[in-house]
């Protein structure tokens, strides 16, 4: 009993802490992801929450499929297809390359097992589109840009409850193949979609590339080095021969995992998002299609649990499935405008707390003891991003000019570039990655310490100067 208080006491007083930190963003002018991590580190300093004990159980199971549902919900058909192409090659290439050039460089100038630093580099890659589309969301309306949802017009009357209202309630679940929405949006949807969907799509490649790195065994391969070495190094076809073959095998098998789980995982959302979609018809009040929309997630999770595939790519592709198809055509209009606000506002307050707990986890003393390590860390994060959105780019581009079917899509010049790189911001997932490791893994706490580092310059530092960068540039970038 006295467990049950605490803790609907702490979730109230985090609640208020994070009330009063959402009026204070409105004065001091931070994001207010932003806002919640920074009054977190000093929450955390002063020891007002000693016991609370973020686990990464409560991240993957309770707060990451709402927050990933939120997104996937909001990704609309039109733009995700025209842009197949860009976030399908920077969400998986350019992942894939920013974390091996992570763990490359850790290996060799921190002298890091080549394991551990893999692991490093796919926890540290995946972004938050969360954080980045809420500062998009937010310049957008302060701007007069696309307005907001509301119910009632200019003139304080009713709005329309009937064909109009529900065309601009689909909207926001994927129906843009209204041209005079897309003209309202004045091409804006397009680089949304570009960062929130490779957000999306990067965050659970990622899951994939640590689960596939965690399970890597390279003992076979580094004995088999050490005995080359050992014989001085010279042309040994035996030896050459078993170096080969391991490493091979390791990628074979690496090859596999990866695309059984990432596959799989898009097409199991794909097939639940469709079943529910079916159920939808069958239900009899906007309430009850609400419950069952929000249990898709979960539901998502849990099958692709117990399939061995990844839960993020299941409730991606459920969420985009169930927006473009079963909101479309299974669901009734009452449902269409109270369901956006009902996740939205869930989203907020998982978020809320999330924030609040990652600054009150992250030691600052310790942060600042090795600060030499934090900076070099710091800048790894930062030029592994770089080194993937550049890399891949041009390759987009050429793809996109040499065949016509991607032609629609959006040529990424030089502020797509900087928006993809400065908006990689880091968020839940790398925490729920980082304290998921095994107890008994070598350098766990060293790899867990690097990670709170990177998320911390991520949500206030850079979130700050992003959220300052898009002030400037996002109005005259389309």
């Amino acid at each position: 009993m006295h467990d049950g208080r605490h803790i609907i006491i702490t979730a109230i007083l985090l609640l208020s802490i994070a009330s009063a930190g959402g009026i204070l963003t409105r004065y001091l002018r931070i994001p207010y992801a932003s806002m919640l991590v920074i009054i977190g580190l000093f929450v955390g300093i002063f020891r007002i929450f000693p016991s609370l004990n973020i686990t990464p159980y409560l991240i993957y199971y309770v707060f990451l499929p709402i927050i990933i549902f939120e997104g996937a919900v909001g990704i609309k058909m039109r733009p995700l297809i025209s842009n197949i192409l860009p976030i399908g090659m920077l969400s998986i290439f350019g992942t894939i390359i920013s974390a091996i050039f992570t763990g490359a460089v850790l290996h060799f100038v921190l002298n890091f097992p080549l394991k551990q630093s893999l692991i490093f580099g796919a926890i540290i890659t995946p972004t938050d589109p969360i954080s980045i589309l809420a500062l998009l969301k937010n310049r957008i309306i302060k701007r007069g840009g696309v307005p907001p949802k509301t119910e009632k017009n200019d003139a304080g009357n009713e709005a329309k409850n009937t064909d109009e209202n529900k065309e601009i309630e689909a909207d926001c679940f994927a129906n843009a193949r209204n041209d005079k929405l897309a003209e309202n949006t004045d091409g804006k949807e397009d680089i949304e979609t570009l960062l929130t969907g490779e957000s999306l799509f990067n965050d659970g490649i990622s899951l994939v590339l640590f689960e596939v790195f965690l399970g890597l065994n390279l003992h076979g391969a580094a004995h088999t080095a050490d005995s080359f070495f050992l014989n001085g190094g010279g042309l040994d076809l035996n030896y050459s021969y078993n170096m080969f073959y391991y490493i091979l095998g390791i990628i074979k098998t690496s090859t596999f995992e990866f695309l059984y789980e990432s596959i799989g995982g898009s097409i199991l959302g794909i097939v639940l998002g469709y079943s529910v979609s079916l159920l939808l018809s069958l239900a009899t009040d906007f309430l009850t299609e609400i419950m069952i929309s929000l249990l898709l997630a979960y539901a998502s999770l849990i099958t692709a649990y117990y399939l061995h595939m990844s839960f993020i790519m299941a409730v991606i592709f459920s969420g985009i499935v169930l927006a473009n198809y079963g909101f479309k055509k299974k669901v009734s209009n009452r449902t269409l405008e109270v369901f956006p606000i009902v996740v939205e506002y869930l989203t907020f307050i998982v978020n809320s707390i999330l924030f609040l707990i990652i600054g009150i986890e992250i030691n600052l003393f310790k942060i600042l003891d090795i600060w030499v390590i934090s900076l070099f860390i710091i800048a790894l994060s930062l030029f592994s991003r770089f080194i993937g959105v550049y890399l891949i780019s041009p390759l987009v581009n050429i793809a996109k000019s040499r065949f016509k079917i991607f032609s629609d899509g959006l040529t990424i010049n030089k502020q797509y570039k900087r928006f993809l790189v400065f908006g990689g911001l880091k968020g839940a997932l790398p925490i729920a990655m980082a304290l998921s490791l095994p107890l008994n893994l070598h350098l766990r706490n060293e790899i867990i310490t690097y990670v709170f580092i990177a998320v911390l310059f991520s949500l206030t530092i850079q979130a700050i100067s992003f959220d300052i960068f898009i002030k400037k540039g996002y109005k005259n970038s389309i």
